[in-house]
């Protein structure tokens, strides 16, 4: 049988519990039913554990220690204890008085306070495209299924059938957008519904500490597998990308979407990175782009010589953006139209994305043998994170990896080093000599 901890709960003691593998309780000597919930993250909270009139055993959340002392978590439990004596059930009374707030009135409030900046992750507040996809698996998965249960009425079988249901795809859809021209596809799958019961999990979390839940039904369930995608691009699948992007500059294809393309696949970064990029970020004497903000926040990323040479040469008419929009203001969005034309063109499978092109860049990487480390570096993950932080310029060992990989992608694409220009486009003016 498992020991159970009993101290008598002070100020001293809370302070001085250990975080542990797995969530514990210690118990109050003092006052029967107190406790201290201990979480793996060192997170203490007063709780109070009682039988209601009918016998049944209830736990109700008190307060996190430190907002809430331990004087005030007594003085709270001996008045509920009271109430419970007299026949009342404060776990009972609390969901009742909140009943009104739904799964989908917690979500909107979730995301009203996360886009003011009050929901951190990792101490910092979440990105706006971050909070965008949040929106999105709300909006197409969380609310359809769950939004009109009872905040904390949701149960552990309501989220394992949701799992399943987002899982058979019964959420998804294909409509039209606001845009012109755009239409929302929204898929189904295990990897879908692993990250929708994820977002609803850190919801609850956060309402937890904020006091607007007792408990995360998300805990506990099975998920499927969020099998990560192992798509790289071969030597002669390559070879026909390289063939089919010129091919497509003779059919007319959206010249910005394509020079798009060919940096996404000579730099290995993310797309959102790529096509926000600002000529400010392109630092061409230090042969690196400095982002201002990317998935893990500020970063120097090496450039090799063929990704800087072809970045420089581009000229699309603005000022700010190196692949600014086709139409109106701000930057190009989206390169799936014209890269499903080129892979037409190719004639490759449309399975082939951004995050292919990435994945193949460190996968070619790999084959250069070089180390995890390194390859981290080149592509922006955490492990290999550069900021500037910590360094002004980027380390040479790291531009000279980049200049290796971006090479060998190059010749993949377009053949012997000899072809060492494309042929632009008659709007690719001149070109920037330096930025």
């Amino acid at each position: 049988m498992r020991k159970v901890d009993r101290k008598k709960l002070t100020k001293t003691v809370l302070s001085s519990l250990e975080a542990r593998e797995k969530e514990y309780i210690v118990w109050d000597t003092e006052l029967t039913g107190l406790g201290a919930r201990v979480a793996p993250t060192g997170r203490r909270t007063f709780i109070l554990k009682y039988r209601n009139s009918s016998g049944r055993s209830k736990q109700l959340t008190i307060g996190k220690f430190g907002p809430v002392t331990v004087d005030e978590a007594r003085t709270f439990a001996k008045q509920k204890l009271g109430e419970i004596a007299s026949g009342q059930d404060p776990v009972l009374e609390k969901r009742k008085a909140r009943d009104f707030e739904t799964v989908g009135e917690l979500c909107d409030r979730y995301l009203k306070e996360a886009r003011a900046g009050r929901v951190l992750r990792k101490g910092k507040s979440k990105k706006p495209e971050t909070l965008n996809i949040d929106e999105g698996r709300i909006n197409r998965h969380i609310k359809p299924c769950l939004g009109s249960i009872g905040v904390d009425s949701l149960e552990r079988r309501d989220v394992q059938k949701f799992i399943s249901d987002v899982t058979s795809g019964k959420t998804a859809c294909n409509f039209k957008s606001d845009k012109k021209y755009g239409r929302v596809v929204v898929t189904g799958g295990p990897g879908t519904a692993a990250k929708a019961v994820g977002l609803l999990s850190s919801i609850y979390n956060w309402a937890i500490n904020n006091g607007l839940a007792q408990s995360n039904p998300c805990t506990g369930v099975e998920k499927p597998a969020d099998n990560k995608r192992q798509r790289y691009l071969r030597k002669n699948e390559y070879e026909k990308l390289g063939k089919a992007l010129l091919d497509a500059e003779n059919a007319h294809v959206n010249p910005i979407a394509l020079a798009a393309i060919r940096v996404l696949l000579l730099t290995g970064a993310r797309r959102n990175e790529i096509l926000g990029l600002k000529w400010s970020e392109v630092d061409g004497d230090g042969q690196c782009l400095r982002f201002e903000s990317t998935k893990t926040g500020k970063q120097i990323r090496p450039l090799g010589q063929k990704a800087r040479d072809y970045l420089l040469s581009l000229d699309f008419g603005s000022d700010i953006w190196v692949f600014p929009a086709s139409r109106g203001e701000g930057h190009l969005v989206n390169v799936r139209k014209p890269l499903l034309q080129v892979l037409r063109l190719a004639g490759l499978e449309n399975d082939i994305t951004p995050h292919v092109f990435r994945h193949s860049f460190a996968t070619t990487a790999n084959e250069l043998s070089y180390t995890e480390l390194t390859i981290a570096g080149m592509i922006g993950h955490s492990l290999g994170t550069i900021t500037s932080r910590y360094a002004h310029n980027v380390d040479h060992s790291l531009v000279a990896a980049a200049d290796r990989v971006s090479r060998e992608i190059w010749n993949k694409l377009f053949g012997s080093e000899e072809a060492e220009i494309i042929q632009l486009n008659d709007h690719v003016r001149g070109g920037r000599a330096n930025v």
